[in-house]
This record gives structure tokens, C-alpha cells and sequence, in this order.
């Protein structure tokens, strides 16, 4: 176990996501709790947008509640999506924590792979909430991996943490996420960082080639090219080109269920890109000295679970420094719980009343 991960989830109360097995979102549940603070928290990424609200009890247990998911390409700007989800709710938060995919900076975030630009101030006046903080998607991932118990994780690799260590919060969602997280004692400090736009390293003559391949349109691929959702079709394109097979374009989502069957090339696609991941995070893990513990979080990431627990993909990620037990001896969790980036943003927000 990770330091600082609880054997259960001590302090938070999930209610009705959608992609969890409880009750329809929105639903009406009576607390005999009295609610003592109240803020808006969203996850931003590029390709979905979910909002809930917040809440913290007098006992500081967590509330998720009025949880709603949007698609994002069905809005021009953002605001147009938070006001959406701000004119449905019953409550009116006079405060916001907002997690978005992309570098954050003075209260604005331009969206990574979106054509958005996200300012509180706007927000602020348009919605009518009094202070609206922007943080960044994997920032907000990393601050929930101290709430998330160990239901919430599936174990790669079990290693042995190393107190006060640094630990990688890292992945494929339609980017490539990363976030260092480090402990101060009885609290937690997030250093967002960009590695998934950092050169992607391929480590074997297959990966060699397809990199070639991608080259012709763009000679610069990064992490999040190769292993990336927004990536995905062009490397099964190349998968194809590489083996020989007719390309045929599907969703990410048609690729998955495909590969999950075995068929071909779809399987072998998720097969050389779980193995691309796992050994651009031991890159990521080498140089952020993350004996701490890897998690690898995201949205692409928990359906490729079959795919990365493979003992070719633990290999991939070890290899990389074949002659040290450093990285051998780093455990590696992925991280499966839906509501992570929310519970992420609330403690933010909760911190720094």
C-alpha cells in the first residue's frame, strides 16, 4: 500500500455518478449531517465535463452530490457548460473549484486539447459565484489519492514506498496527464508538470517503426501522441500499415471493446500502447525520483487495465533500468475510482478555506 493511502475511505461519502453502481444522478438524500461549507467542483477534460457539488460536514467528511456529465464538443465555450449545470442545481454555491486538462495560470487555462480559454474572473461575473479557482485536471487527480481507499485502486506492481518520496500521478485520458504529489507532514503538495508532452522514447523496433510512420505528419511525437486517446487512431493506422492489415477508423471507445476481444489489429494496437505507457511513466518516474509509488489515473487508463497489468507492461516499465531495483521495487497502482478529479477539486477547495 501506498504511504499515506487509507484501508478504507475515511472522510468521503460518493453519491450517484453516473458510472458507479448507486442511485441516478441528482438524486434527493436527506443527511443527518448538518452541511457546514459548500462548494461547486468540476473535472474538465477533452472530451467530457462533469460537475457535482461538494460538500463538507461538521465531522469534515465529504458529500459528493448533484453529480451531471456533459460532452464538451457539444459546447462553443465553457461558460455556456457551467451555466448549464449552475441554472439546474437547487443550491447555489458561492464558490467553485474547477479541474481542467491544461497548464493553469493568473486564474486562466487554456485548454490543451480545446480550442477554450477558462477565466475565473469571466466565470465569476457570468455565473454568479463569488470565487472561482482554476486547478489543473491531474493536480486535482493527485490531491484525491490520500481520500481514495483501497477499493478505488487496482495493484500493477507491489514495490514498497518510501516514506516522503515523491509519488507520479501520471496517464492516458484524451491527453497524457501527469502531477508530482509530495507530503508535508499532515498535508499534501501537488506539482503539476507536463510530461505527456515531453518526446516519446520507443524502446523496441516496433515502436521505432510506428514512431517513423507517425513522423510524416508531425516529426515531433510526444508521449501523448503515442499513448494518448487523441492519438489513438493514428497509431492504430500505423499498427495497421506496420502488419499489414486494411485500416479501418473506429471511436477509441469501438478500438477498446475490439482489442478487449482479441481481434486484430486492435489488440495488438493496445498491446504496444500499454507498453508505451508503462515505459514513458518509469521515464517520468526516473526523473521525478518517484519512489513514493506510481498511479497511474486518467480516463483511457482504467479500460486498459487487462492491458497494463500484463507482465509484458510491468516489463516495459522495469527495463527501463534494467541493472537497479529501483524502479522493480516502485509499486504502481491504477486508479479506478470515477469521482477522483471531484473529490480532488473539493479538497482543494476545503484546504483552503
Amino acid at each position: 500500500m501506498l504511504r499515506g493511502l487509507p484501508t478504507r475511505r475515511w472522510g468521503v461519502i460518493c453519491l450517484a455518478p453516473s458510472e458507479m453502481l448507486f442511485p441516478a444522478p441528482r438524486a434527493v438524500v436527506q443527511f443527518s449531517l448538518r452541511i457546514s461549507k459548500m462548494i461547486l467542483v468540476g473535472d474538465i477534460g477533452g472530451t467530457n465535463a462533469r460537475f457535482a457539488i461538494a460538500m463538507e460536514t461538521d465531522s469534515k467528511k465529504i458529500v459528493i452530490s448533484d453529480y451531471e456529465k456533459f460532452k464538451t464538443r457539444e459546447f462553443k465555450q465553457f461558460d455556456e457548460l457551467l451555466e448549464k449545470f449552475v441554472v439546474g442545481i437547487k443550491h447555489k454555491p458561492h464558490k467553485a473549484i474547477l479541474a481542467v486538462a491544461g497548464p493553469v495560470k493568473d486564474g486562466k487555462a487554456k485548454f490543451t486539447n480545446q480550442n477554450w480559454l477558462v477565466d475565473n474572473k469571466l466565470i465569476e461575473e457570468k455565473c454568479r459565484i463569488s470565487s472561482v479557482e482554476i486547478v489543473n485536471d491531474f493536480a486535482a487527480m493527485a490531491m484525491a489519492v490520500p481520500k481514495v481507499g483501497e477499493e478505488g485502486f487496482i495493484e500493477i506492481n507491489r514495490g514498497e514506498a518510501h516514506a516522503d518520496a515523491p509519488i507520479l500521478v501520471s496517464g492516458p485520458g484524451t491527453g497524457f496527464g501527469s502531477c508530482i504529489l509530495v507530503s508535508q507532514g499532515n498535508s499534501w503538495r501537488t506539482l503539476p508538470c507536463e510530461g505527456g508532452h515531453s518526446l516519446f522514447s520507443p524502446r523496441d523496433e516496433t515502436q521505432i517503426e510506428l514512431v517513423r510512420i507517425l513522423q510524416r505528419s508531425n516529426p515531433n511525437i510526444s508521449v501523448e501522441n503515442f499513448c494518448g486517446g487523441k492519438g489513438l487512431n493514428d497509431l492504430a493506422q500505423a499498427v495497421c500499415e506496420l502488419k499489414g492489415h486494411e485500416y479501418q477508423e473506429l471511436s477509441p471507445h469501438e478500438i477498446l471493446e475490439k482489442s478487449v476481444t482479441g481481434e486484430e489489429p486492435y489488440a495488438s494496437t493496445c498491446t504496444i500502447r500499454a507498453e508505451a505507457i508503462m515505459s514513458s511513466l518509469a521515464n517520468m518516474a526516473l526523473v521525478t525520483g518517484a519512489r513514493g509509488g506510481v498511479i497511474i489515473a486518467g480516463g483511457v487508463a482504467k479500460h486498459l487495465v487487462n492491458f497494463l497489468s500484463s507482465k509484458n507492461a510491468l516489463e516495459a516499465f522495469t527495463s527501463v533500468w534494467p541493472h537497479n531495483d529501483m524502479l522493480k521495487n516502485i509499486p504502481i497502482k491504477l486508479l479506478i475510482e470515477p469521482t477522483a478529479p471531484l473529490l480532488g477539486a473539493a479538497a482543494f477547495g476545503f484546504t483552503r478555506n
